[in-house]
């Protein structure tokens, strides 16, 4: 297997013609349920579209408030800057410990309940949310080809990711899927941060390095959805995604939710963690994640 060189990882195609049709989305309007089908698809192409999920004012409200947090940034704010472009690219986990619309939508809306059915659990708790904003004209800025099992310390296929978006998000700029990439017997791959030429010092022993684009291309077929906002994009810790440059006008805005279900573990082993407070040194090795670093969102893990 050829690794990947950094500067690869970030390169993320544009939208052709020859990409064919993308696999169905499923409009969850109105409080329509999650079909089997979708979740079907979930399980096996590790990434799955869902319309209309939460409402627009509501979206309007989260938009406000990730603004105030660009505009107010905590200490574990993170920023990605470039020489020559003042556009940023903003990212703050848990901003639902300040904001509250954010804390509603997690603990009382549908977020959760899709995730415990696409997971087929009985309970879903919370690993951690993730916010985002990338600026209009942030063209030098996208999100390098990874695996979130890459940063986090969850073991099991009962970790997965709702990205909720909060702004239209055409082709062009709208996250990027290796379909059934989750399905790779290989272990999991070291991933790049996301400011380019900064890298983590170490890595976990049986991670192994990301193999070359042209190989992933040919294992895995490249899938997207334009969205808009309320739109989620589900998929697991183990599925293979990148998000291209801001090239619109206007910023872009989403929370992830990583979520986890029955049948999940901490990862206790050392490595880099990503996420603040990702690793927490009250729990053992291989134990169910629980406690106040992953807050139950339905029901108790078992």
């Amino acid at each position: 297997m050829t690794a990947i060189s950094t500067d690869e990882s970030y390169t993320i195609a544009p939208p052709d013609p020859r990409d064919g049709h993308m696999p169905p989305d499923h409009d969850l309007r109105d409080g329509q349920p999650l079909s089997e089908g979708a979740v079907r698809q979930f399980e096996a192409e590790g990434v799955v579209c869902l319309r209309n999920v939460i409402d627009v004012p509501t979206i309007d409200a989260l938009r406000d408030e990730a603004d105030h947090a660009v505009a107010n940034p905590s200490p574990e704010a993170r920023f990605v800057r470039t020489p020559g472009n003042p556009a940023l690219f903003f990212y703050e986990f848990d901003l639902w410990t300040r904001y509250p619309v954010l804390e509603r939508v997690l603990f009382e809306s549908r977020i959760a309940d899709v995730a415990m059915a696409l997971m087929r659990s009985d309970a879903v708790s919370l690993h951690y949310t993730n916010t985002f904003v990338k600026d209009g004209g942030a063209v030098d800025k996208p999100t390098p080809w990874h695996e979130d099992a890459s940063y986090h310390r969850i073991m099991g296929r009962n970790a997965i990711a709702l990205f909720l978006a909060y702004d239209r998000m055409p082709a062009e700029t709208t996250l990027k899927f290796k379909r059934a990439s989750h399905l790779k017997p290989d272990p999991i791959y070291m991933g790049s941060t996301f400011i380019k030429g900064v890298e983590y010092g170490s890595w976990m022993e049986d991670h192994i390095p990301m193999p070359s684009q042209d190989e992933l291309d040919r294992r895995f077929r490249t899938v997207y959805w334009a969205v808009k906002p309320g739109d989620v994009l589900a998929f697991t810790q183990r599925t293979l995604h990148a998000g291209p440059a801001n090239t619109l006008p206007t910023r872009r805005h989403a929370t992830s939710f990583n979520v986890i279900g029955d049948g999940a573990r901490y990862d206790a082993r050392p490595g880099p963690v990503d996420a603040p407070g990702g690793l927490d040194p009250d729990l053992p090795h291989g134990s169910i994640p629980r406690g106040a670093r992953f807050p139950a969102l339905r029901g108790q893990l078992g």
